[in-house]
């Protein structure tokens, strides 16, 4: 059995124990503690987005807690210039995080980083959905070995731009409960950051619990 779907049936698992709590309203916490693993991929980026089915997966894997804060609406900011039902449900967030690389490499990462969340999807009445986007920054305790060795000029960076592309999953009668799946990558930005123009992705998923 892979690391990744042992780490898998572990989330499942914390899943399973997190929905026996008694539901909360329907209403979106502002605060949020999220928990998640996964495992690295020799794949790049792009093409592990598009092609998850590709991904070569090593033997590295990842376990992450983050703290978020949600700040308001982009029509909080702006006064409501945009359509209510984009504005209204696009979302500023800001995110403090760590992570523990185990396996074939050990390091300890933090990060910080700014979401973009959107929520007005037309089957929410049925599975509540959200996708994010953000930037920030990732520093981690030691340089990495296998960012170097997938690196086209063999350059590492402990600093380097973090981006956490996710989509989460939660009931409509519960909606500060969420299962999510998380792209988890750090990078150079084509060279800004050091001249290191890769980089590591992790494949991970988790839960979040609202507050």
């Amino acid at each position: 059995m892979s690391l990744l779907v042992r780490l898998m049936i572990a989330v499942a698992a914390l899943c399973g124990v997190a929905t026996l709590a008694s539901a909360e309203d329907s209403e979106v916490a502002p605060n949020s503690l999220a928990i998640f693993a996964g495992q690295a991929t020799w794949t790049n980026f792009t093409e592990g987005m598009y092609a998850p089915w590709k991904n070569d997966l090593t033997d590295i894997g990842v376990v992450g807690l983050a703290y978020s804060h949600r700040f308001g609406s982009i029509n909080d900011f702006t006064g409501g210039m945009l359509p209510s039902g984009f504005g209204d449900h696009l979302f500023i967030e800001g995110e403090l995080g760590g992570s523990l690389r185990f396996g074939d490499e050990s390091m300890g990462e933090g990060w910080l980083a700014a979401y973009v969340r959107y929520d007005n999807l037309p089957w929410n009445d049925y599975v509540y959905t959200t996708f994010a986007v953000n930037t920030g920054v990732s520093l981690l305790t030691e340089t990495s070995g296998f960012e170097r060795s997938r690196d086209s000029k063999g350059e590492a960076a402990k600093l380097l731009h973090y981006m956490g592309p996710e989509i989460t999953f939660a009931s409509p009668e519960n909606k500060n409960l969420e299962l999510l799946v998380r792209y988890h990558h750090r990078s150079g930005v084509f060279g800004l950051f050091d001249g290191v123009v890769s980089g590591s992705t992790f494949i991970t998923a988790g839960v979040r619990y609202r507050f």
